[in-house]
């Protein structure tokens, strides 16, 4: 590596020597996923031409043996990438957290969704009307609004079908009352 001196004895910068032309090597999967981020963070409207110079894309493939045309072929391929991703329209707030779902043959229309929650509730009139099996749990319960409830017990994976998938899931029984 050479350093260029400045007249008065300061460094400027470092300058990576020249690789050779028989040197260089493939692009590796590192190297590729840089590039591709990169090509994903260009405007669409901005043709390769520019891009090449104002994002510096050629800077990822300096010691590696792809030049122009190969740059220009891999990022008209990640802009395909891009123009066949889904984007997903926002739809309006319906008013309520739930979706249909079924469990053991019954229909709910209006179930709650769940939130990502650790624990998925249950009240026990439902557990009973569904004819479920009830574990014995000796876990206890702290709601926002700081009261506290003992579990009435665990179902463990049961299975509900949102949609065309079925999805085990474990349910703690609470003796509440529906409205």
């Amino acid at each position: 590596m050479e350093v260029d001196k400045a007249p008065m004895g300061r460094t400027l910068r470092k300058r990576k020597g020249k690789v050779a032309k028989h040197l260089k090597r493939a692009a590796n999967e590192k190297e590729m996923e840089s590039f591709q981020k990169r090509v994903f963070r260009i405007p669409l409207e901005k043709p390769f031409e520019e891009a090449y110079f104002t994002h510096r894309l050629w800077m990822l493939f300096r010691v590696t043996i792809e030049n122009e045309e190969d740059i220009k072929r891999m990022f008209c391929e990640a802009r395909d990438k891009i123009k066949n991703r889904i984007t997903l329209k926002k739809k309006s707030d319906p008013g309520k957290f739930a979706v249909p779902c079924t469990v053991k043959g019954t229909k709910f229309s209006h179930a709650l969704c769940d939130t990502g929650a650790s624990v998925i509730i249950l009240p026990r009139v439902m557990a009973n009307h569904l004819g479920l099996k009830v574990e014995p749990s000796k876990e206890s319960f702290t709601f926002v609004d700081c009261s506290q409830r003992s579990s009435g017990g665990i179902v463990r994976d049961l299975e509900v079908q949102i949609g065309n998938a079925l999805i085990p899931v474990v349910f703690y029984v609470l003796d509440i009352q529906l409205n």
